[in-house]
């Protein structure tokens, strides 16, 4: 790679079109939008050396969404985006047969969805659907309801607070 686009030549000018005080018309579309996405770089922003530095540790190739990680709120750390998706697409269930604890997805009302894996095998012989497995569908289906709708509410607050920020005084 070459010198230039690695360690760019960063260019102080205030009130020009750029970040933190850096102009962009030095800087390449990958340098931009890392400076764009990354608002903690402020504090290097002053020191040419700092910033070359994380530059130089940065490449546009690894903000790739299968190789970024995620905080997933749901246990605390971080995780690849397919394990992040999985974990909000399950919501934990009850198995309408034994009673285990199971995880079911949330789009999705098959009949194996509300079994335990191992009692798979007992769905496939039998023709007919037990009248649990109906009345635990419709029990996931109102809880699939109720969660949508609270953070449809949720996201509705933050919404309003954010359209109408109030000023704090000091």
């Amino acid at each position: 790679m070459a010198y230039s686009k690695k360690y760019p030549s960063l260019e102080y000018n205030n009130g020009v079109r750029g970040r933190h005080g850096v102009a962009f018309r030095s800087l390449t579309k990958w340098q931009k939008r890392f400076m764009l996405e990354h608002q903690n770089i402020k504090h290097f922003s002053k020191n040419e050396q700092a910033m070359k530095i994380v530059f130089g540790l940065y490449r546009s190739g690894n903000d790739s969404k299968k190789t970024k990680l995620f905080y997933d709120w749901t246990q605390g750390d971080m995780k690849l985006l397919e394990s992040v998706e999985q974990a909000y697409d399950t919501i934990d269930w009850v198995c309408a047969i034994s009673g285990q604890s199971i995880k079911s997805r949330v789009g999705e009302f098959d009949v194996k969805n509300f079994v335990h894996p191992e009692y798979w095998e007992t769905l496939d012989s039998s023709l007919a659907v037990n009248q649990n497995i109906v009345k635990s569908s419709l029990a996931f289906r109102q809880k699939c309801q109720e969660l949508l709708l609270n953070q449809q509410k949720e996201l509705m607050i933050l919404f309003k607070k954010n359209a109408n920020p109030r000023k704090t005084l000091d």
